[in-house]
Formats: C-alpha cells, sequence, structure tokens
C-alpha cells in the first residue's frame, strides 16, 4: 500500500508538470530535445516497484530538454485518454506501432510474456520519441538500472 501511494504521489507530480509545460506561457522548455512517453498502470508489478525510481530520474533531465508524457494503461477509460492526448501531441504511432524489438525482457518484467500479448500494451516501459520526426528512437524497461537508464539518455540527447 506505500507503494501505491508513493508510486501515486509521483504520478501526480508527474502529470502536473507535464500539464504545466504544455501550457503556452511556459517558455522553459519550449523546444524540447526529447520526448519520453511512459506506459503505467496502477496494477503493474514494474511500476510498483520502479517508478519512483525511475520517475525521478526522468524528472531529472526535464531541465536538459526531456519532456514526459504519461500513457495510463490502468483500465480501458484511461488507455482511451491516453491515446487521445498521445495522437493530439502526435506521439501515438511511436508508441503503438509493432513489431518492437527487444520488448521481450521488458514484457517478462511486467507479467505479459504470455502466448502473444500485444507490445503495446505493455507497462513499466519508456518509449523515447525524436521531438522533430516523432520517430521512436528507443524503448526501456523501468526495471533497468538508473546508471542504464541515464547512458541511455545523454546519448540520446547528444
Amino acid at each position: 500500500m506505500k507503494n501505491v501511494r508513493l508510486l501515486l504521489s509521483l504520478l501526480l507530480i508527474l502529470s502536473g508538470y507535464v500539464a504545466s509545460s504544455q501550457d503556452s506561457s511556459f517558455t522553459k522548455h519550449a523546444e524540447p530535445r526529447l520526448i519520453a512517453v511512459v506506459n503505467r498502470a496502477t496494477w503493474c508489478r514494474v511500476c510498483k516497484a520502479n517508478g519512483e525510481r525511475a520517475g525521478a530520474l526522468l524528472m531529472s533531465y526535464t531541465d536538459k530538454g526531456l519532456r514526459i508524457f504519461m500513457n495510463d494503461l490502468t483500465d480501458s477509460i484511461s488507455i482511451e485518454a491516453s491515446k487521445a492526448a498521445l495522437r493530439k501531441e502526435n506521439l501515438y504511432a511511436a508508441v503503438y506501432t509493432s513489431p518492437r524489438k527487444g520488448m521481450g525482457r521488458m514484457m517478462q518484467h511486467c507479467g505479459l510474456l504470455k502466448g502473444k500479448a500485444q507490445p503495446s500494451m505493455a507497462t513499466g516501459i519508456v518509449t523515447f520519441i525524436n521531438p522533430v520526426s516523432h520517430q521512436r528512437l528507443q524503448q526501456v524497461s523501468i526495471a533497468v538500472s538508473n546508471e542504464e537508464m541515464k547512458a541511455d539518455i545523454e546519448t540520446m540527447l547528444k
């Protein structure tokens, strides 16, 4: 229960930041250098275990040009709302296009590697997207170490 509260608190902070960064009067990050879309769900074991740590790491890069979006896969209502928001930002195709390479490990962490689960519905992953071309650059599980995720983010920000 404590982990769920911490995760929800972090998500509220992240969503508040994302909402304020999308405001036209907010100019500090007008031109993002990298976009991160976080697939999450309240029922996801990986999200509960790693959400706070990964969220803090992602937030530390917002002043370097990282713009964060949440893709809430908790239930059908949140899924449709997230899809609409991603379409509005022209990010839907980068997040929901298949096939995705290297998804087996991430899906296994999330408990979704049963039969032929849809990779687009995998939780506990971050999809990094080029803000100009809106093409997917890389996907990373939030279960990877901070060092591994930092190295990936810094490479993409160069």
